[in-house]
């Protein structure tokens, strides 16, 4: 994989479906491709599939421990914990519930071998802070997925977009045919709604300033709409 030098930016292996399930099993993938894991920790993925890119993954790895940073406990994710731990029986489950906005939780966490930010990044108002912190309590992997504007939508490498503040006839065009839902109209930053428009070359460059390098992405066009593309991306250290 190139860097984000380019105003094409990385070199992503392309391609193409228009059924949600496979993207879902691609993350699944993405994090069993972190080959060597033992340890590995999501940070808000009860929402909806209920720490599926967690579990999952531990299991086909054949990880120790499994780690999954939230603010809001769902009681589905415990019955998957449960068959987990049926599957792979040492298997160490923890749920830390916090928001890891919140800086001072990163003092408590153990470092893992492989940590998970699966369409979090682009609620974050700081996410560099969030990826920085991240950094530091991961050994070996970072795993990234998350719709993202192509690098063609810029005059410029490495750009990124505030459009929670977008004018609505903007949001609504870019909306259009996509997963992006209608939001109401907020005049401060607001994380339950959508903050950021990153690209790849965004993203790539963030990383390789913490000391991180894209190992693998891919990316897949349509899926989120005619404007997004849908990437996945897991970098290692060269630093």
């Amino acid at each position: 994989m190139s860097d984000a030098s380019g105003t094409n930016g990385p070199r992503l292996l392309r391609s193409s479906t228009h059924d949600i399930n496979v993207v879902f099993q691609k993350k699944v993938d993405l994090v069993i491709g972190a080959t060597g894991t033992k340890s590995l920790r999501d940070f808000g993925g009860l929402y909806l599939v209920h720490g599926r890119y967690l579990l999952e993954p531990a299991i086909a790895l054949e990880a120790e421990f499994a780690s999954m940073v939230d603010i809001t406990p769902r009681p589905e994710f415990e019955d998957q914990v449960q068959l987990a731990k049926q599957k792979n029986p040492k298997l160490t489950v923890e749920f830390v519930r916090a928001d890891f906005r919140d800086l001072n939780l990163y003092q408590q966490l153990k470092p893992v071998d492989t940590s998970i930010l699966f369409e979090v990044l682009l609620h974050q108002e700081n996410y560099v802070g969030i990826l920085d912190q991240v950094s530091r309590i991961t050994k070996n992997y970072i795993c990234i997925a998350q719709p993202c504007l192509p690098d063609t939508a810029f005059g410029l490498p490495a750009s990124a977009t505030l459009l929670q503040f977008w004018p609505e006839e903007l949001k609504d065009e870019y909306r259009e045919g996509s997963m992006w839902p209608k939001e109401p109209r907020v005049d401060a930053f607001t994380t339950r709604y959508w903050m950021w428009a990153h690209t790849g070359s965004h993203l790539v460059s963030c990383l390789h300033g913490l000391g991180w390098r894209l190992e693998y992405g891919e990316e897949i066009p349509d899926i989120y709409g005619p404007k997004w593309h849908f990437l996945l991306m897991r970098f290692t250290r060269f630093n």
